[in-house]
């Protein structure tokens, strides 16, 4: 109920899910729950295991306007041009917060606007992982990449590896 009342509230809406069945799970339970609300020609699922064309022709009907929401999982994250987006939800922890912000910076495109959205948490695991992001994300401390120095333990797994395959 709370995915339908948000999605009614806002003109276009991009869900995450963390895997491609939670993708279709959502698609296909906001379907059977309110059938009068949602069909093909307004809710579609995007995901890696869609084809290609399928999935151009959805993000195709999100820029056109004819889609109020789309459940995808990590496919629309980043490089793919998806037009206006009012909300994005997060179902479950993104679980990290550069990723979260990633998600969050799909919406808001239009000048002086703020990108908006929402965790959706499942269990006590994720409000905590959602929270502890979310206190990140405001004091601007995101997940940064460390680079190891002095790795000799993969120096010499490679160094094993080349003379095996010379031998």
């Amino acid at each position: 109920k709370l995915i339908d009342s948000l999605i009614k509230k806002h003109k276009t809406t991009l869900i995450f899910t963390n895997t491609r069945s939670a993708t279709e799970r959502v698609v296909n339970h906001l379907k059977e729950k309110f059938p009068t609300e949602y069909g093909v020609d307004n809710i579609a699922a995007h995901h890696s295991s869609l084809s290609k064309s399928h999935r151009f022709d959805i993000e195709e009907r999100l820029r056109n306007g004819l889609l109020s929401a789309i459940v995808c999982s990590t496919s629309l994250e980043l490089g793919i041009d998806i037009g206006y987006i009012d909300l994005v939800l997060m179902i479950g922890s993104p679980k990290s917060s550069a990723r979260a912000l990633q998600r969050l910076g799909r919406a808001g495109h239009k000048l002086h606007e703020t990108a908006k959205g929402r965790f959706i948490v499942m269990d006590r695991d994720d409000l905590v992982e959602c929270s502890v992001m979310l206190k990140e994300m405001h004091e601007r401390k995101i997940d940064r990449v460390q680079i190891p120095k002095n790795c000799l333990d993969v120096l010499s797994q490679q160094i094993y590896g080349m003379a095996i395959y010379r031998v």
